[in-house]
């Protein structure tokens, strides 16, 4: 039978380490995207992290599993990050300065202490939410069209 003599992959390594990969990448992701405004990084490389996490585990252990658990429109992510980034970019304007012109504030949160508020961090995630949207989109065309 042609059935018995295909080979069953053992891929039992691979479905064990993917969880803890994915995790520690993404985690990975949101580290540079935090430090992005400070240090190398930002929303670019961390939304590249992220989608490199998602696709390690669709790659692991498929499309449709990993859509059914995570049931999101990357089409939608990518026009709320286009929203950030857009609005980022106006917000200057609203608050009558100059186009792109970026604010911050101090302000103090109660276990962490003083913190730094600032638009540049809004923008890094709109372009985080494009890059991940866009690419997981693309992603996700051409592995359906392999079915």
């Amino acid at each position: 039978k042609e059935e018995d003599l295909k080979m069953k992959t053992n891929d039992v390594i691979l479905k064990s380490l993917s969880a803890i990969i994915s995790g520690c990448i993404f985690l990975l992701s949101l580290s540079l995207y935090f430090g992005g405004h400070f240090l190398p990084g930002g929303g670019f490389v961390g939304g590249l992290l992220c989608t490199m996490a998602l696709a390690l585990s669709m790659f692991t252990y498929g499309i449709d599993r990993v859509m059914k658990l995570i049931p999101i429109n990357y089409v939608y992510v990518t026009a709320i990050g286009l929203l950030f980034s857009i609005g980022t970019a106006f917000s200057g304007v609203v608050a009558g300065k100059n186009f792109f012109k970026h604010h911050f504030t101090h302000v103090h949160v109660p276990i962490m202490g003083e913190m730094e508020l600032h638009t540049a961090a809004i923008f890094d995630l709109g372009v985080y939410l494009i890059v991940v949207g866009v690419l997981m989109t693309v992603i996700l065309a051409f592995g359906k069209d392999g079915k």
